[in-house]
């Protein structure tokens, strides 16, 4: 097979496994209910604080384990929201270890299986996330400026 046929092959199997919903199943619906939400989710995470960011946190990378956990779940059309609390703890470049809990609320849109996820303190979007496997897991990155981060979690 020519090198451009066998491209031009993956560029369409991509092509195809991108336009499925995350948490699709073969019919590629998405399944996520509010139940799935109420649940907690085991994440570990890293990335890089740039020198000016929204949080005013110490510039350098830094890794972070945690648990978010859903506290209410309504759905309305095709949109869950609700109540959720995570707790992070974080070793940045400094060496220093910290464990912090933030409060907050999201909206999870039933056709996409993507999220926004926000912290009270910031009143703003923290990270979008999609929910993968039945919502038994999830991936999210940061949508703050100057926070570039990558989360994976686990329903526990």
């Amino acid at each position: 097979m020519k090198r451009h046929s066998l491209l031009m092959i993956i560029s369409l199997a991509a092509g195809l496994l991108a336009s499925v919903p995350a948490n699709a199943q073969s019919e590629g619906v998405c399944t996520i209910r509010p139940s799935d939400l109420l649940a907690t989710f085991g994440f570990s995470a890293s990335g890089t604080i740039l020198a000016s960011n929204a949080l005013n946190a110490t510039a350098g990378p830094f890794a972070q384990v945690g648990a978010a956990t859903g506290l209410t779940a309504t759905q309305k059309a095709n949109i869950i929201s609700g109540k959720w609390t995570v707790t992070i703890t974080q070793n940045d470049s400094t060496g220093k270890v910290s464990t912090n809990t933030f409060p907050g609320t999201y909206t999870v849109d039933t056709n996409t299986c993507t999220g926004d996820f926000s912290w009270n303190a910031l009143n703003a979007v923290v990270f979008r996330a999609v929910f993968v496997k039945d919502a038994k897991q999830f991936n999210s990155v940061s949508v703050l400026p100057g926070v570039i981060i990558a989360y994976n979690g686990k329903k526990l």
